[in-house]
C-alpha cells in the first residue's frame, strides 16, 4: 500500500516537475516570438518613415532616410542569419523591402548627380532581386519603370 502511495506521490511530482519546464519552455518561446514581432513593428515604422521622406523631403533627407532603412534592414538580416529557419520573419520581408531601398536609392543619388552610388545601389536591387520574387528586374530602366509605376500609386 505504501509502495503505491510512493508512485503516486512521485508521479505527482515528477508530473508538476515537467509541467514548470514545459511551460517555460512555451512561455519563453511566447517572449521570444513577441519581441521579434515588436521589433519587426519599429523596423517596418523605420520604413514607412523613410517611404515618407522619399516621397516628401528633399532629395538628401531622403537618402540618409534610406540610407539608415537599408542599414537597420541588413542588421536584421545579420541577426536573424544564426536562427537556422526557413523563415524567421513574422511581419517583414527584408528582401523586397531591400530592393525597392536600394532602386530608390539609386534614384535619387541619380538625381543628385552621384553616378557611382547611383549605380551601386541600382547593381544591389538588382542582385537582391534574384533571390525575391521580383525576378523581373535585370536593369536600371526596370527599377526606374517599377518605382515609377509604384509613385504613381502612391500618389492617387
Amino acid at each position: 500500500m505504501w509502495k503505491n502511495i510512493g508512485l503516486v506521490i512521485l508521479g505527482l511530482v515528477l508530473g508538476c516537475v515537467l509541467g514548470v519546464f514545459i511551460t517555460m519552455a512555451y512561455f519563453g518561446k511566447t517572449m521570444a516570438t513577441g519581441m521579434f514581432m515588436l521589433q519587426e513593428k519599429e523596423i517596418s515604422q523605420i520604413g514607412e518613415a523613410s517611404e515618407d521622406a522619399y516621397h516628401n523631403q528633399p532629395s538628401e533627407v531622403a537618402v540618409w532616410a534610406l540610407e539608415n532603412y537599408v542599414k537597420t534592414l541588413n542588421e536584421l538580416k545579420e541577426e536573424r542569419s544564426s536562427l537556422n529557419v526557413k523563415n524567421p520573419y513574422f511581419i517583414l520581408s527584408p528582401g523586397t523591402d531591400l530592393v525597392f531601398a536600394h532602386a530608390r536609392l539609386g534614384k535619387l543619388y541619380k538625381q543628385l548627380g552621384n553616378d557611382e552610388k547611383c549605380r551601386y545601389h541600382f547593381e544591389q536591387a538588382i542582385s537582391l532581386s534574384k533571390d525575391t520574387n521580383l525576378k523581373h528586374i535585370d536593369t536600371e530602366e526596370d527599377c526606374l519603370r517599377i518605382l515609377d509605376a509604384l509613385d504613381k500609386v502612391k500618389k492617387q
